[in-house]
């Protein structure tokens, strides 16, 4: 029986549903109450999370002059994966006519394709963490932004001054990429060849570059958000965050109350309404400050009061 490694992919190089020995979590049902949930696992930094049922993507305004309302909000299956929402996300602000914005958003929906897209396609500055250099802790060595790349030639020259053969094009998820070899002679002879980009086992590794834009986006917003600046900026995120805590723990986001994608959306949008409104009561008008009631006397304090008396 074929493993799924196996299996031929479709034409935007994932697996086939159809050829699947199981069925993959895009199509199987996994709950008879509600056939259009499907399973997902997330492994983030506080842990593993899994769940059955759908994403939420909301995208709000960051304001410094009122509150930061929700704006847009969608709803995918479960196993749909951030990176592949965002272009209708941009299409949809586009449509409601957002222009020139900057777009916050956090690793999951940044690759330097999204990047480049979103500038060229919607006129969007995407800003977000694009995955580090891969090197493994146990091989420090060099990273690939210590080689430089000569576009015209067609070649790459390490930090000790060796010159690679010309690249070839391949494909790397189904993706152009660059395949970059360097002379055997030379590498063996290299006195840093076990520092080399990645090096394992004491073998040099071969290098995979993207084509020339996307590969001077990778490697400009690698160095840019190791600074503190980039990170001031990128702080700004933070609200976002929050505003995922309010409507999942005040408002009970993640209960889906509905069955079917429909209708699970409509609780989304509810859910983010609800929430605007929340905000917007808590702010007055430009120059004022919102009423405020006075704060109940507690049972202590009142006992405190009759002794006092």
């Amino acid at each position: 029986m074929p493993r799924r490694a196996d299996l031929p992919p479709t034409t935007d190089g994932r697996p086939d549903p159809a050829t699947a020995c199981v069925p993959w979590a895009s199509v199987e049902i996994v709950s008879p109450y509600d056939p259009q949930a499907r399973y997902s696992r997330k492994v983030t930094a506080a842990g593993t999370k899994n769940w059955i049922g759908y994403r939420d993507h909301q995208s709000e305004i960051c304001s410094e002059s009122g509150p930061n309302v929700i704006v847009q909000v969608m709803t995918r299956p479960a196993p749909e994966q951030d990176i592949d929402v965002l272009e209708d996300i941009h299409q949809r602000l586009v449509r409601q006519q957002f222009t020139n914005l900057e777009h916050f958003v956090d690793a999951g929906y940044v690759t330097p394709e999204s990047i480049d897209q979103a500038a060229r396609v919607h006129g969007i500055a995407l800003t977000g963490p694009v995955r580090a250099d891969p090197r493994a802790q146990d091989h420090p060595g060099f990273t690939k932004a210590d080689f430089i790349p000569d576009w015209q030639a067609r070649t790459l020259t390490c930090p000790r001054g060796i010159t690679s053969h010309p690249w070839k094009p391949t494909l790397g998820d189904q993706h152009e990429r660059l395949s970059v070899l360097f002379p055997k002679p030379a590498r063996r002879r290299c006195e840093d060849r076990l520092a080399c980009t990645g090096n394992t086992y004491g073998r040099a590794r071969q290098i995979t570059l993207l084509p020339q834009r996307l590969q001077e986006i990778q490697t400009r917003v690698r160095h840019e958000q190791d600074a503190e600046q980039w990170q001031r900026r990128y702080a700004l995120r933070a609200g976002c965050e929050a505003t995922v805590s309010e409507t999942v723990h005040a408002h009970g986001l993640r209960h889906c109350r509905y069955r079917g994608t429909a209708k699970t959306h409509v609780q989304h949008v509810l859910t983010a309404a609800g929430g605007n409104v929340i905000r917007l009561s808590q702010c007055g008008s430009p120059g004022s400050e919102p009423p405020t009631r006075a704060r109940p006397v507690s049972r202590f304090r009142q006992l405190c009061r009759d002794l006092s008396v």
